[in-house]
């Protein structure tokens, strides 16, 4: 798409796309400061589509994928290996098992004793309901339903061990 034919309505998006506000890049544009029509002139369907076509290639420049994530934190530990750093090595060992889901930071939250006194899933699932509610124990025992659903059975210690190897 060309620029835009309303030299205001282009200076916007450009200012805009240079991460101006748009309260502040509606006067600069050439408008009168309004409260309102900076936000309504964001929503005109030729400026958006002017927008979107402008910060497109930004878009695609800034992208972080884990791949790019995973990629500098090998360059990082190389450099800490050459220059003899172990503790930024374990560091960016560390994270980068932690943005591939291999370690998993925990907290306890509570008091201690909070959960003595719970001794089957019923009753953590009625402690669950009554503290964040019925809806939240209804997922927590579905995902625990599933999750029993799809477990393997149970190795048949009643078998002649010696059976399946013949």
């Amino acid at each position: 798409m060309p620029a835009l034919a309303n030299q205001r309505q282009e200076r916007f998006c450009q200012l805009v796309k240079q991460g101006i506000p748009p309260f502040r890049a509606y006067p600069m544009a050439g408008y009168n400061a309004h409260p309102a029509a900076p936000y309504r002139l964001r929503e005109n369907v030729r400026v958006k589509r002017r927008l979107a076509e402008i910060t497109k290639g930004l878009a695609m420049k800034t992208r972080v994928t884990v791949e790019s994530l995973t990629q500098e934190l090998d360059e990082a530990r190389e450099l800490a290996a050459r220059v003899d750093q172990p503790s930024a090595m374990t560091a960016a060992t560390i994270a980068k098992g932690k943005l591939h889901g291999l370690m998993v930071e925990r907290k306890e939250q509570g008091q201690p004793g909070d959960f003595a006194g719970l001794q089957s899933a019923a009753d953590v699932l009625a402690q669950l309901a009554a503290d964040l509610g019925p809806e939240t124990a209804a997922l927590l025992s579905a995902a625990l339903e599933r999750r029993e659903a799809s477990a393997p059975d149970a190795i048949d210690t009643t078998r002649d061990a010696d059976s399946t190897l013949q």
